[in-house]
C-alpha cells in the first residue's frame, strides 16, 4: 500500500469497465475513491468508496462536487469530456497533474489540434477545414473545391463516433450532416483521406520527454470506423518512431505539456507516420492490458493515475521496451437480437490468457456496431501467428446472436403455420 497517499480523497470521473483499472490502482494506493456519472450500474462504482449521481461532463457542476467532498485530486476517466472536466477541476482548485484547460481543449478538439500543429510546424498531420456552421460547411460541399475523397469528423468525440468517408460530393453533403448531428458542440473537421495503414502510439512523458513507448496496428471489420483488434507492437514502427517521438516532445515543450500518456493514431503511408489526432488520456477497449507486455508487467493505468492526481513518480521504470506480441479483440456482433455465446475455435483458446465479458447470455443487443459483448486478449510467439490469428482467421470466432422478430413478424410466423398444419 502507498502510505504517503493513504488519505488521499480522489474524485474519478466515470466508472466504466475501461475506468475500473485506474480505481483499482487508486485503491491499492491507499485512496479514498468518490466516482460520479449518470450510470450508477457501472461495474466501477460498486468498488469505489462512494458514489455519486452526476454528469462528469458539466464541469462547473463537478466542480462543486470536488467542492463539496474536500478532495485531494481529479482523475480523469477514459473519456475526452472527463480529461477537459479533469483539466477544469484542477485549474480552479490548484491541483497538480493535469494539463491546463486551454492546453486541455487544444488537444482533445480536433479542429484545434491542427491548427496548433500547422502553427507549430514540423508536426506532420493531414490539413484540415474546420467548420462551426451547418450552411457554411454545406455551401464549402457543394463549391467542390477539393479533391475526394474526404474523411469528415465531429471536432469533439472519439472511438470513431460520427466519423464518415465521402467518395462522391453526395456522400460529402450526407457526411456533413451526419458529423453535424453527432458532435455535442456542434463542430467539424473535413480533411483529405489518406490510403494506409492504422496504428496508435502510447507514450509516457516525465518532464515533456518520452520515457515509454507501445505501438499497435489498428484493424476495423464490422465497423469501419471503431477499432475491433489491436495488435502489439505496430508493423515497421522501426521507420517512423522517432521521428513521432520527436514531433510528441516538440509538442509537449510548446504546451508545456504536465507527466503523464500521450497517445496519438497514425496513418502509415509511404513509410511516413500522419498524425491523425491525440490524446491525454488511458484508451479504451481495455489497451491498457496487451500495452502491459511493454516491459514485464508495466502498468499503465498506475503511473497515470500517480501522474494525473499529482503523486510522485520517483519510482518510475528506467528501462522500459516494448517486447513480444500481444492483441486483444473487441467482441462485436453482425446484426442486432438476443446474445446467445461466443464460439472461439478449440485451437485458439490455447493463446488467449484473459477476457473480460461485458455483457451476460440472454442480453439485448440493440446497437451492435458500438456495443461490444466483450474482449479478449491474446499472447503469442511470433508476429506471423497472431496476424494468422487475428486478421487471417478473424471470423473464426464469432459472436452467437438469436434474431429477435417484431410482434408483427411473431404474429405472421404464427399464422403461416397454422395453414400449414
Amino acid at each position: 500500500m502507498d502510505t504517503k497517499n493513504k488519505q488521499k480523497r480522489v474524485l474519478l470521473l466515470n466508472a466504466s469497465h475501461n475506468d475500473e483499472r485506474l480505481l483499482k490502482a487508486l485503491k491499492n494506493m491507499g485512496c479514498y475513491v468518490i466516482t460520479t456519472g449518470t450510470r450508477p450500474n457501472l461495474p466501477g462504482h460498486r468498488l469505489a468508496d462512494e458514489y455519486v449521481y452526476g454528469d462528469y461532463t458539466d464541469q462547473e457542476a463537478m466542480y462543486q462536487l470536488a467542492l463539496e467532498k474536500h478532495v485531494d485530486a481529479v482523475c480523469p476517466c477514459c473519456n475526452d469530456f472527463g480529461v477537459i472536466t479533469a483539466a477544469y477541476i484542477s485549474e480552479k482548485m490548484g491541483f497538480r497533474g493535469q494539463d491546463d484547460y486551454e492546453t486541455t481543449l487544444t488537444i482533445h478538439n480536433k479542429a484545434r489540434f491542427k491548427a496548433f500543429a500547422l502553427q507549430l510546424g514540423e508536426i506532420n498531420t493531414p490539413v484540415a477545414t474546420a467548420f462551426s456552421q451547418l450552411e457554411e460547411a454545406l455551401c464549402w460541399a457543394e463549391q467542390g473545391q477539393y479533391t475526394l475523397p474526404l474523411i469528415v469528423k465531429p471536432v469533439d468525440l472519439s472511438a470513431g463516433n460520427g466519423i464518415r468517408r465521402a467518395d462522391t460530393k453526395e456522400e460529402l453533403v450526407s457526411c456533413i450532416q451526419t458529423a453535424f448531428d453527432r458532435s455535442r458542440i456542434k463542430e467539424i473537421v473535413i480533411e483529405p483521406f489518406i490510403e494506409g495503414t492504422q496504428h496508435g502510439f502510447c507514450t509516457y512523458l516525465i518532464h515533456q520527454k518520452v520515457v515509454a513507448v507501445c505501438s499497435n496496428n489498428e484493424h476495423s471489420f464490422i465497423n469501419p470506423y471503431r477499432v475491433e483488434v489491436d495488435t502489439f507492437p505496430a508493423q515497421q514502427v522501426e521507420l517512423v518512431q522517432g521521428d513521432l517521438i520527436r514531433q510528441i516532445e516538440r509538442m509537449a515543450k510548446a504546451l508545456s505539456l504536465t507527466d503523464g500518456i500521450f497517445h496519438l493514431q497514425y496513418i502509415l503511408h509511404d513509410g511516413k507516420a500522419y498524425i491523425l489526432e491525440c490524446m491525454r488520456r488511458v484508451l479504451g477497449n481495455l489497451y491498457s492490458i496487451p500495452a502491459e507486455g511493454l516491459g514485464e508487467g508495466f502498468d499503465w493505468d498506475y503511473w497515470e493515475v500517480r501522474a494525473k492526481c499529482g503523486f510522485d513518480l520517483d519510482d518510475f521504470p528506467t528501462t522500459v521496451s516494448q517486447k513480444g506480441f500481444w492483441a486483444y479483440r473487441a467482441l462485436i456482433a453482425r446484426q442486432n437480437g438476443k446474445f446467445q455465446g461466443i464460439h472461439i475455435p478449440p485451437e485458439m483458446q490455447k493463446q488467449i490468457y484473459a477476457k473480460r465479458m461485458l455483457q451476460n447470455i440472454g442480453d439485448r443487443i440493440t446497437n451492435y456496431l458500438s456495443e461490444p459483448m466483450g474482449f479478449l486478449f491474446f499472447r503469442f510467439d511470433t508476429y506471423q501467428e497472431m496476424m494468422q490469428t487475428m486478421i487471417e482467421r478473424y471470423d473464426d470466432i464469432r459472436v452467437l446472436v438469436e434474431e429477435e422478430k417484431n410482434e408483427f413478424e411473431h404474429k405472421e410466423d404464427e399464422t403461416t403455420s397454422i395453414q400449414m398444419n
